[in-house]
């Protein structure tokens, strides 16, 4: 079993102030009457090994002292920080979830074309903002562009805020890692591989394995263990958040192209469907009325003049007709019509004396969903006309509802919009808000616990680089320095050691890891899943 190198403390009274620093010696093995022991504790859990040293002999050593306040003003801002960015992050969730309904009623509820592409009066379109068929369709969107403009867009918003984002999200990544790794070493063996992989490839896909592999790794069942098991979970859950967050950026943001609603006539002509005209009245013997009127006279809700006079010869000339229209109310009725009673007399329609009979006339009434063929279309007959005339669609053709639904399609135009997709934000906001508790967690967890946080050692590359060439160095000897690549890879993982921090010292160190009876027996498939991540 090789030693940890010897390290000398020294004080530095320069300008008065004294100072802790380290001084690195050889890192060869140097057996001696301090050199430090190793060994497992009762349970034989590779985890919890302790490094015991004999400092009777030692010369003095001076530890940093730092007083209770002074710790808490080294950590205050920090703590501030951390403890503002939970509620920072869960704020979007709670102002998307409380908005849903209004931005449901107030910006889609409106539209005749829904953001899929789907006619509001279609079968399956829903109004519903946080509704699952909008999870990867823009319906929080604006503009009316060219496609080169909102393609623009699109572009920007993936480098700077997906690939921006992921730098900032990967940054602090590395920081509470790197000082969590610390605490790691503190109280486990931790792998070559572990340190390397958190160190200097921190958000990569490697990791991703590294960390999964320690993940399977359990150990014995301990809290300690167990609380390692969850720091692991929550290491890979939040490097595959990070390595994901570009591509959720994309995902949840696009461009659709806009849509205008049409309605197919009998000649195969598209119909704006904002004039689509409910029909009140039709008159089936309008040619009495004018010899313009061949077909059914149709009186729509906007052809005012036709209206009034349909209304007055109803009131003086069928008065006696005891048919009462259907009052609106909240029982579910079908839309109809009625044909009021011809009578034999003369009657007179607006300024048109007419001989007897009265004229026949049909009146229609809405009906009330969920009878109705859809929620929009509640009326018995539509008329449709191209022309801002609205004596052009008097003798248009009638549409019953059903075939209004079937005819009716939404259409794209030229211009483009962009935006978000709701569900798709939420689901990011929760997201986001589990990644900050990871950070928050674990940040806390380091400040709390660690030695080394609390003494004031924090991780950096160059630190980082210090500290492992000289474990490796320890571990292998001189003749590291002739080694490839490869050939240190094998013999790190043949060596089977590990990297700790000693007990009531303040730098990091290697130590024989493995069972002894690990390297005797031959590993089953499960052993070699749960060993932990190796070179």
């Amino acid at each position: 079993m090789k030693p940890i190198a010897d390290f000398k403390m020294r004080e530095d009274n320069r300008h008065g102030d004294a100072h802790n620093s380290f001084e690195m010696q050889d890192m060869r093995s140097h057996p001696g009457p301090h050199s430090p022991r190793y060994s497992l504790d009762s349970k034989g859990d590779r985890s919890a090994t302790r490094i015991l040293s004999d400092y009777d002999n030692r010369p003095n050593t001076t530890f940093s002292t730092r007083t209770t306040i002074e710790t808490f003003r080294s950590i205050s801002w920090h703590l501030f920080a951390v403890v503002m960015s939970l509620p920072i992050a869960l704020s979007p969730i709670i102002i998307l979830a409380t908005v849903a309904e209004e931005a449901s009623v107030n910006y889609i509820l409106g539209r005749s074309c829904y953001p899929n592409g789907l006619w509001k009066e279609a079968e399956g379109a829903t109004w519903r903002i946080m509704d699952s068929s909008y999870f990867f369709t823009p319906n929080l969107y604006f503009g009316a562009m060219t496609f080169s403009q909102v393609k623009v867009i699109d572009i920007a918003w993936d480098l700077v805020v997906g690939r921006g984002g992921q730098m900032l999200l990967a940054y602090a990544n590395y920081r509470v890692f790197n000082e969590w790794l610390l605490y790691h070493l503190e109280l486990h063996l931790t792998s070559y591989k572990l340190y390397t992989a958190v160190a200097f490839q921190t958000t990569t896909m490697a990791t991703l394995g590294v960390l999964a592999k320690e993940f399977l790794s359990f150990g014995k069942g301990t809290w300690r263990r167990f609380f390692r098991w969850l720091a692991m979970l929550c290491m890979l859950i939040s490097t595959l958040y990070v390595l994901a967050f570009p591509t959720l950026m994309a995902a949840m943001t696009g461009y659709i192209s806009t849509y205008r609603a049409y309605v197919e006539d009998h000649e195969n002509n598209l119909i704006d469907f904002d004039k689509v005209r409910r029909v009140d009245y039709i008159i089936s013997n309008g040619s009495r009325i004018s010899a313009e009127y061949q077909k059914d006279l149709v009186v729509t809700e906007y052809d005012k003049d036709l209206l009034r006079d349909v209304e007055a010869y109803l009131k003086e000339f069928v008065a006696d007709d005891d048919w009462k229209a259907p009052q609106i109310t909240d029982v579910p009725i079908e839309p109809g019509f009625h044909e009021y009673l011809v009578q034999n007399r003369t009657s007179k329609f607006g300024n048109k004396d007419l001989a007897e009979p009265t004229l026949s006339i049909i009146v229609t009434y809405r009906g009330l969903p969920p009878k109705t063929v859809s929620e929009g279309l509640v009326e018995m007959y539509y008329t449709l006309s191209d022309s801002n005339i609205l004596e052009s669609g008097r003798q248009g053709d009638y549409y019953s509802a059903l075939d209004v639904l079937k005819r009716g399609s939404c259409k794209p135009t030229e211009t483009y919009q962009w935006g978000f997709s709701y569900i798709f934000m939420f689901m990011v906001s929760i997201f986001n808000f589990v990644w900050s508790c990871i950070m928050a967690g674990m940040w806390w967890d380091t400040t709390r616990g660690s030695r080394m946080y609390k003494a004031g050692r924090r991780p950096g590359l160059l630190r980082s680089i210090m500290d492992i060439s000289a474990a490796i160095r320890e571990e292998l000897g001189s003749q590291v320095e002739d080694m490839g690549e490869d050939e240190i890879r094998i013999a790190l993982r043949e060596s089977e050691g590990r990297l700790v921090v000693p007990e009531r010292e303040l730098r990091v160190g290697r130590v024989d890891g493995h069972e002894p009876t690990e390297g005797i027996r031959k590993r089953s498939w499960k052993v070699k899943i749960t060993k932990g991540s190796t070179f």
